[in-house]
């Protein structure tokens, strides 16, 4: 895939619902909500509790 051709994270999941799995110090966390945005290092996840930034390579899984 060249660099022209990538989409955003965020493109693929519009509107939808997702559960992430990221590492963050010696402990797994999971994050449910929507993600409003991405960049080449962070993803933005907004659920009920507000939301979290996560570095892209920290996630573990994401599952819609």
């Amino acid at each position: 895939m060249d660099e022209k051709e990538r989409k955003p994270l965020s493109a693929f999941l519009t509107d939808a619902e997702v559960k992430v799995v990221w590492r963050e110090e010696e402990r797994t966390k999971v994050g449910r909500g929507m993600i409003t945005n991405d960049d080449d290092n962070f993803v933005y996840l907004t659920g009920e509790k507000g939301t979290v930034i996560v570095n892209k390579k920290d996630i573990i899984a994401i599952k819609q």
